[in-house]
């Protein structure tokens, strides 16, 4: 067991070897990009109002959501067969066919979108499907954000992947402080401005991969191949838990309005930083987890150590982070502070255990998704029909414990039979 002077000699070693730096980089990235989503938060609240920027966080729910059922297991097939490439002409070979399989499902998003547009004020009883039409030509850019990640992680270019953390939300920023000065602010101009920021970003990062289109039939057929044996199974258990996991936004603008969901986003843009820096040591080892046989223990006290700090933290400071970033208008937000860690302490305590990816595990993967997909859907609408927002904090604090408790299990068995 190792004494104090040994986990404190051994961080420092972690910290400066090439994953620690890596990681620091890229959480860099996140926090840096943290205070500028505050900032873009501050103008965004103060120029909208509540109900105008319930508005805008809504059509942010419902593009999230659905953009998650185009990948279809492609993107995570393409981050594995990056990741066990040995040349570098092959990562970059591989990167050009992902650029053209982010293009196909660009359009087809696109076209979705345009088509649900002229249902969904029915549905949810608001004023938003002109803008969803409005948009739904530069929404072909969203999918290009997984083939940024997937990239990224798969050629363990992590420096040049963090850069989507920062770019868009700094063009966000220079844009809508321009556009206060010019004109009054609505809800389209933010979300308009908000998609071209992302554009930026994936055509300059993009071009930084330097992709190849060299045997595109070859590597096409090599990630469809992939996506058959691996990536299929990741996609089924993507789709079960993020667009459940998603669902809480949308319930909360079923069940009770958009300004409820307006103080919900808020208070998870205060606790979903503390998981980032677990997130940014998965991705600044899935590359080496291929190689190892297990997850060195120390990652695991580290992410642990660094959880409960920010769950402290946020419980404490809550009300004072909320009340000088965003006004007294916005103090119902509060209360939801504490659940949201708690859900994502779990939620970073499970990142490690992205080494079950690593090693190809999709089916397990997928069984561990579809079942929080079940304690998503049944706590969102029943917790929420009862305790209003609230009550979708808690969902997603049972759900992500749950994803946690079967993630270590299936990690122990991996273990097992490794030794067997």
């Amino acid at each position: 067991m190792l004494d104090a002077k040994g986990i404190i000699g051994g961080f420092k070693r972690d910290l400066t070897g090439k994953t620690g730096k890596q990681a620091s980089v890229l959480y860099s990235s996140q926090i840096f990009a943290i205070l500028l989503g505050v900032i873009s938060r501050v103008i965004s609240t103060r120029a909208l109002g509540p109900a105008d920027y319930g508005v805008f966080a809504f059509f942010i729910t419902i593009t999230s959501l659905t953009v998650l059922f185009f990948r279809f297991g492609l993107f995570s097939s393409g981050t594995l067969l990056i990741a066990q490439a040995a040349e570098e002409r092959k990562e970059r070979e591989l990167t050009g066919a992902l650029v053209l399989v982010a293009f196909i499902m660009g359009i087809s998003y696109a076209c979705f979108i345009f088509f649900v547009s002229f249902f969904i004020d029915g549905v949810f009883h608001t004023e938003i499907g002109w803008i969803l039409r409005a948009s739904s030509f530069l929404l072909v850019s969203m999918p290009f954000m997984f083939f940024i990640n997937s990239v990224g992680i798969g050629t363990n270019k992590i420096e040049k992947m963090s850069l989507i953390n920062v770019i868009p939300k700094t063009v966000f920023i220079l844009g809508a402080l321009i556009m206060i000065k010019a004109f009054d602010i609505d809800p389209i101009h933010l979300i308009i401005l908000n998609i071209c920021s992302t554009i930026v970003a994936v055509c300059v990062i993009a071009r930084l991969y330097h992709p190849l289109y060299t045997n595109k039939l070859l590597n096409l057929g090599k990630i469809w191949r992939k996506t058959k044996e691996y990536g299929f199974y990741v996609y089924q258990g993507e789709i079960a838990n993020q667009t459940t996991y998603h669902l809480d936004g949308v319930f909360i603008t079923y069940f009770l309005n958009t300004t409820q969901l307006g103080f919900y986003s808020l208070a998870m843009s205060i606790t979903n930083p503390m998981s980032g820096l677990s997130r940014a040591i998965l991705l600044s080892m899935f590359k080496d987890f291929a190689k190892m046989s297990r997850i060195p223990k120390r990652i695991m006290l580290y992410n642990f150590l660094w959880l409960a700090a920010c769950v402290a933290a946020l419980v404490v400071f809550g009300r004072f982070i909320v009340v000088l970033l965003f006004t007294e208008q916005f103090l119902p937000a509060v209360r939801l502070i504490a659940p949201l860690a708690v859900a994502n302490f779990f939620q970073g305590m499970y990142q490690p255990y992205g080494f079950l990816s690593a090693k190809g595990k999709g089916k397990w993967i997928r069984n561990v998704a579809h079942a929080e997909a079940i304690s998503n859907v049944v706590g969102n609408i029943f917790l929420i029909y009862f305790f209003g927002a609230f009550g979708a904090a808690l969902a997603s604090a049972v759900s992500k414990f749950i994803h946690w408790s079967m993630l270590r299990r299936y990690y122990k068995r991996f273990l097992r039979e490794g030794e067997a």
